[in-house]
């Protein structure tokens, strides 16, 4: 099986990122170290992709809300953009909303393609 991939766009100031995978606890490696890559590099302007990305469990909520921390802290802002209906229920539910803003259009989320797409 191959290793979940994390795609990464850099569109004027902000940061895409385009994970294919289920944010569940086991999967969130690759996701951690792009985050953790663009908070060491100070691109504190963050888009995370819900494109490809059919469930997200606890595990993966508590580290938005992680990501969403740290980058507050450094003065930068995280964004999900385009989530299916069941994550953007899970997202409205569990009021991750309330702190993430969510959009589902590309131009409010900032990107517009994706390296190796």
């Amino acid at each position: 099986m191959p290793a979940n991939t994390v795609q990464r766009n850099k569109s004027g100031i902000k940061i895409s990122l385009l994970p294919d995978f289920a944010l569940i606890g086991e999967n969130m490696a690759s996701l951690d170290e792009e985050v953790k890559n663009c908070l060491d590099r100070n691109d504190l302007r963050l888009v995370i992709d819900f494109e490809l990305v059919p469930y997200i469990d606890s595990e993966g909520l508590e580290k938005l809300l992680e990501y969403y921390n740290q980058i507050r802290r450094k003065g930068g802002s995280l964004e999900i953009f385009n989530p299916n209906p069941l994550c953007n229920e899970i997202l409205n539910i569990t009021r991750i909303s309330d702190y993430i803003d969510i959009y589902f259009h590309l131009e409010k989320a900032g990107g517009n393609s994706y390296e190796g797409r």
